[in-house]
């Protein structure tokens, strides 16, 4: 089986270079999308690590947290991607790490052949966190919530929340009459369903552009009303949902909580996911280290 790693980022690039290191196989080549904001990473230093894997590097496009831009992303990749038709496409950031050993990682796909892997919330925690409004109404300037200079942010925070307040007045509702679903956005899926995401881009386009955080959702939705969502790994049953086998991520302490070397024997003790998050090379080298020497210790 042949894999492609795709890979968000705008820093971490030395999580970049033990992953590209690490999984350096003629069966996995990685696709890299860098945010264009990020003008010190240094591409140059991963295209000369990998003997044997490909290592591509996909247009730039500036991506904001919560704007359309993350779907964008996923897209660009998808595109670029599909054109070699693998039989398994997994989307990561920067700043995860893999669980998994090469070998490991290729024994659990061939394991579980033909299965996608879409994470999907229950639906008791997706009306705690009242999702269906992000996508129920039109958000403008979402790449301005992040804005660092308050005298740019501060007029497109006004305008955004005044323009919500009135759509809610009108009742104005996008999702009239469709049901959709919410997840995390980190999948791995397989070559079919890759080409229907593209197929249906432009349904994505008018359901899911000018929403808020919909790289949660589309996904989701694209799944469940599809022909594979049958054979989605986490609706085989409900034991699968809480493994949460793709990522690990700890929303208990941070949103996400960013790992520490204090954090090592906790972390090699997890048994069911193939990519853990996140993590930051900058604050804390040790632990990033640590993990990479104890799976090239494993296999």
């Amino acid at each position: 089986m042949r894999h492609a790693i795709l890979i968000t980022t705008h820093d971490n690039v030395e999580i970049s270079k033990n992953l590209l290191s690490l999984y350096d196989d003629k069966n996995i080549d990685f696709y890299f999308l860098i945010d264009k904001k990020a003008k010190s990473y240094n591409e140059e230093v991963l295209k000369d690590i990998c003997k044997k894997s490909s290592v591509y590097f996909v247009p730039k496009i500036n991506i904001y947290w919560g704007s359309f831009s993350q779907i964008q992303a996923e897209y660009i990749l998808l595109e670029n991607a599909v054109k070699k038709s693998y039989d398994y496409y997994h989307l990561i950031s920067g700043c995860d790490i893999p669980l998994y050993t090469k070998y490991e990682f290729f024994d659990f796909f061939e394991q579980n052949k033909g299965k996608e892997f879409v994470e999907y919330s229950p639906k008791e925690i997706a009306e705690k966190n009242k999702v269906q409004d992000r996508i129920k109404y039109y958000y403008v300037f979402m790449e301005s919530v992040r804005e660092k200079s308050a005298i740019k942010r501060k007029p497109k925070t006004f305008l955004r929340e005044f323009f919500l307040k009135l759509q809610k007045l009108l009742k104005i509702d996008r999702t009239k009459g469709k049901e959709f679903q919410y997840g995390s956005n980190w999948f791995d899926i397989t070559d079919d369903f890759a080409k229907y995401i593209l197929k249906n881009k432009p349904w994505v386009i008018k359901h899911f552009k000018k929403t808020c955080c919909a790289d949660e959702l589309f996904l989701q939705t694209l799944l469940f009303n599809s022909p594979f969502y049958s054979n989605n790994y986490y609706c085989l049953n409900e034991k699968n949902r809480i493994l949460q086998r793709n990522r690990y991520t700890d929303w208990t302490r941070g949103q996400p909580y960013t790992f520490k070397k204090e954090d090592y024997n906790e972390i090699i003790n997890i048994k069911e996911s193939l990519f853990i998050r996140k993590f930051n090379y900058k604050n804390d080298a040790e632990i990033v280290n640590k993990l990479f020497d104890w799976l090239r210790k494993k296999g």
